[in-house]
């Protein structure tokens, strides 16, 4: 299939595809905050309880993670949350936020491909997951996106230091980002030698613990020790009691909605696991030199790894906001699969027509002649 010089130049162009996912990530969240101003929406229940009145409660001169300025967010989100509603316009920032750190994660995912030479899985997979944005909650003001933008962002890092940093900023936005930290490791030392593995592994967990060690320094400076005490206990002691509450659609409480959740949403993303499954039964089942996924070189093995760390949350909570743990990875894994799809179905149809033509053009055997018999 030709594809002309001005098309690849799209498919490679930051000038048209940055400011394109830009656009529609902060179109996503601005139609939610048109719906909330004219009355036909509220804001997510997490803003109107917890989080505005915390920030609230913060610039009124109230210690940050004691009552009343509590919330089992970590130090990074919650500072974020206070410097927002500081501008006096709480959810139109924050909407306009969630928009560019949507896009933000569609152009990374674009990113990493290309620079794999897979710029056409990066930009159907930025596609997939900006679309597929919305059903899953991903517009409202939530911590979910700025965690898997983390994720992404540590991904697309290659320096040990840099990636460790990351990836905890991600989990100071959401706790959940932890269970992308082993694959990230892994991808890291994926192709390095096993000397080598020890040095990585130390300057990974560097970076990661001196974020962390920053950000509850930073709580303990401004509020004291009632806030750095409350941080570490909102962030992490009251994980259990979160975990383990029998009232929750989760596979350790309630398991009837928990199955009836989980049937509902995965009907809902069909058009991503279907093609994402099939990506990793050939990942998993395919030898040698005839694997169909030796065409791309998007990164298959991570992403399948990272889609399975992330969907762990789902069985915390099998809420429709979850899904967008998983989603960016499922986006990436399926335009993998509709590039096989396609590639296949044109490789057939050409390899059909060279062998009619060659047909068509073959001499005539010896002893045949083309005139018709007298």
């Amino acid at each position: 299939m030709h594809v002309s010089s001005f098309e690849r130049e799209t498919l490679k162009s930051p000038a048209f595809i940055v400011p394109s996912f830009i656009l529609l990530g902060i179109l996503e969240t601005l139609n939610r905050y048109f719906r909330i101003l004219s009355g036909r929406r509220q804001a997510h229940i997490d803003v109107r309880c917890c989080w505005r009145p915390l920030a609230e409660a913060v610039l009124a001169g109230k210690p940050m993670y004691v009552r009343p300025a509590v919330d089992n967010k970590p130090p990074l989100f919650e500072l974020l949350n206070v410097a927002v509603a500081a501008t006096g316009q709480y959810l139109l920032v924050f909407f306009v936020l969630i928009g560019i750190v949507n896009a933000f994660s569609a152009i990374l995912l674009w990113r990493i491909c290309a620079e794999r030479n897979a710029s056409r899985v990066g930009l159907m997979a930025g596609l997939l997951f900006l679309t597929s944005v919305p059903a899953t909650g991903g517009t409202v003001v939530n911590v979910r996106s700025f965690a898997i933008a983390g994720i992404l962002l540590a991904l697309w890092v290659k320096h040990p230091l840099a990636r460790g940093a990351v990836i905890a900023a991600a989990g100071l936005f959401s706790q959940h980002a932890v269970f992308a930290v082993p694959v990230l490791a892994y991808d890291g030392l994926r192709y390095l030698e096993r000397d080598d593995w020890t040095a990585w592994l130390t300057k990974f967990v560097a970076g990661g613990l001196g974020v962390v060690a920053v950000s509850f320094a930073f709580v303990y400076a401004v509020w004291g020790s009632p806030s750095f005490h409350g941080a570490l206990y909102w962030s992490f002691g009251a994980a259990k009691k979160y975990t383990t509450n029998p009232a929750v659609p989760s596979l350790i409480g309630d398991t009837s909605r928990w199955l009836a959740a989980l049937y509902r949403e995965t009907i809902k993303h069909l058009f991503l696991l279907v093609p994402a499954a099939v990506v990793v039964h050939q990942l998993v089942t395919e030898r040698g030199s005839k694997r169909v996924l030796r065409s791309t070189n998007a990164p298959v093995v991570t992403a399948t790894l990272l889609a399975f760390a992330m969907t762990i949350p789902l069985f915390v909570r099998a809420y429709r906001a979850y899904w967008l743990y998983p989603l960016p990875f499922l986006a990436l894994l399926a335009s993998i699969g509709y590039q096989q799809f396609f590639t296949l179905g044109r490789d057939g149809f050409s390899s059909s027509e060279e062998r009619r033509r060659a047909g068509r053009e073959r001499p005539p055997a010896r002893g045949q002649h083309d005139d018709p018999p007298r």
